[in-house]
């Protein structure tokens, strides 16, 4: 067990810390030859600190509401939010700038607002949203009952009683916060595709400039991830003293949860215009726009269709990799040892704080030499994608892997059970269905992954996102929507036809027993 937990941290490192080590290092031997970026740093900073602004009270706001009422509306906008959270960026992005192709809507004041700062601030906000609600929506479910029954025999007004609903949702705002300002910042695909980067420097498009250009300027690229890695460590730490000075306990022995309540008429109409404004803008008008572009011209000359099935393949085999990993990781952190698990979240944490441009970058310098000569090449691809998801695999797992009872292993055991019969009979079956919808994921997130794509893939053999990005880019937007709309269409007919096979494998048999 020791010798495997070993082996285990010295892959993490050589993944990791060894390429991360060797691209952050490169400003102390070398200077960067751009000189410093300082405004594509501070427009980042100042849309992210804007975009965090906006997110964490509307998320806070959206949270209390989906976990306090019930009705049609309050699904809607739950719905609305998964989807939003799903969709890649730059794809909602696309499907805008297919709306903006019209000469009037291009030419009016929301064309104009929407190709500057407005329009970065707006998708961003979209993509931002659902990790603002997600994360205080944990705050008002485990709120107690007993804080609203003592507002009412008090007789605090019903605006006193929303604004410390607020206040007690406090530090998860502080997390929506930071956790919206390093999205914001660390976000390639919506910049890029949106093509205002010429007239508004982004920090990670600077970034990826730096890398792309000849000769390749490593250093000024290095120099501008340590801004990025040392801002979210800022925000961090800014979050933390917030839950340190308004941390409250509200899960005890007598905690009785909220009782989801009806909503009024008036509350109905005010939930059911947002959830309409939120499939509106945020799903509708993009989508919609897409599938009528695509619908539209050629659909036989569409370009790079093998990049459709090119991504899918990676995807799959990167999730398969990622989600073998991460069970093998969580087996070993299993156990009495404090010093293994405490190491290990530490690379995993710092790992999802990075994000995949820098750890792409990263991956450029590291296997671009005579002794690990694996740049241009598919198998360092699939190994960036599938060292990217790693911490969200584990994550994705670990509550699945901790709901099974250590005893069905000690049943099974006493009855003689061979260990293949206990892994694939039991573990595996009990597994099955969190397993797929892990691997779902991760497979549609290395699918539509760009940072590490832009860098990393092999000349003449673009991934899905690389082509909708260079078909937005001279404006071919009828092939960049076939090739997103024809992406979801075969992820959806995947996730239905293993949905059915894991359906049909772990269902109880039923035996028939005939009387004699």
């Amino acid at each position: 067990m020791r010798l495997a937990r070993l082996l285990l941290l010295a892959l993490l490192v050589f993944l990791f810390v060894y390429p991360l080590s060797r691209l952050l290092s490169l400003p102390l031997f070398s200077p960067a030859t751009g000189g410093a970026d300082a405004r594509a740093y501070c427009d980042s900073l100042v849309l992210a600190l804007l975009v965090g602004l906006i997110v964490a009270p509307l998320g806070a706001v959206l949270a209390q509401v989906l976990e306090t009422m019930q009705g049609r509306a309050i699904r809607a906008l739950g719905l609305a939010l998964w989807v939003l959270f799903l969709a890649p960026g730059y794809v909602l992005t696309t499907g805008w700038l297919v709306i903006f192709t019209h000469p009037l809507v291009r030419d009016s004041f929301f064309g104009h607002a929407f190709m500057g700062p407005a329009g970065l601030v707006f998708l961003y906000c979209l993509k931002a949203l659902p990790f603002a609600v997600f994360v205080a929506r944990t705050t008002f479910a485990q709120s107690s009952a007993a804080l609203a029954e003592a507002a009412l025999v008090l007789g605090v007004s019903l605006w006193r009683r929303r604004l410390l609903a607020l206040r007690l949702a406090l530090p998860a705002m502080a997390a929506s916060f930071t956790i919206a300002a390093i999205e914001t910042m660390q976000e390639f695909g919506i910049p890029a595709t949106l093509g205002i980067t010429t007239r508004l420097p982004i920090i990670t498009y600077a970034i990826y400039q730096r890398l792309n250009t000849t000769p390749t300027d490593f250093a000024g690229a290095a120099a501008l991830c340590w801004w990025l890695i040392l801002t979210a460590g800022l925000l961090a730490m800014l979050q933390l003293s917030v839950q340190a000075r308004h941390q409250t306990a509200l899960t005890h022995g007598r905690a009785r949860r909220n009782p989801p309540r009806p909503s009024s008429r008036a509350e109905g109409l005010w939930l059911g215009a947002g959830a309409v404004l939120l499939w509106s803008l945020g799903v509708a008008a993009p989508m919609l726009a897409l599938l009528s572009v695509a619908l539209s011209g050629d659909i036989g000359a569409t370009q790079s269709l093998d990049s459709v099935l090119r991504s899918l393949g990676y995807g799959m085999l990167a999730a398969s990799i990622a989600l073998a990993a991460g069970v093998v990781v969580l087996k070993l952190q299993a156990g009495r040892g404090l010093w293994f698990p405490a190491l290990l979240q530490g690379l995993l944490s710092a790992n999802m704080a990075v994000p995949g441009l820098v750890l792409g970058a990263g991956y450029v310098i590291a296997f671009n030499n005579f002794y690990l000569p694996l740049y241009g090449t598919v198998l360092l691809l699939v190994i960036a994608y599938a060292a990217g998801a790693l911490p969200v695999a584990i994550r994705l797992m670990g509550t699945a892997i901790g709901q099974l009872d250590p005893k069905l292993d000690e049943a099974a055991r006493i009855f003689a059970l061979p260990r293949i019969t206990r892994v694939v009979d039991i573990e595996a079956t009990l597994l099955a269905k969190p397993g797929l919808y892990a691997w779902l994921m991760v497979t549609a997130a290395v699918m539509y992954e760009l940072p590490i794509s832009e860098l990393l893939y092999v000349p003449g053999a673009m991934p899905l996102g690389v082509a909708i990005v260079a078909d937005d880019m001279t404006a071919a937007y009828g092939d960049a929507a076939r090739l997103a709309l024809l992406g979801m269409l075969s992820l959806g007919v995947l996730a239905a036809c293993l949905g059915l096979a894991v359906h049909l494998i772990t269902r109880p048999q039923t035996e028939i027993i005939v009387a004699p």
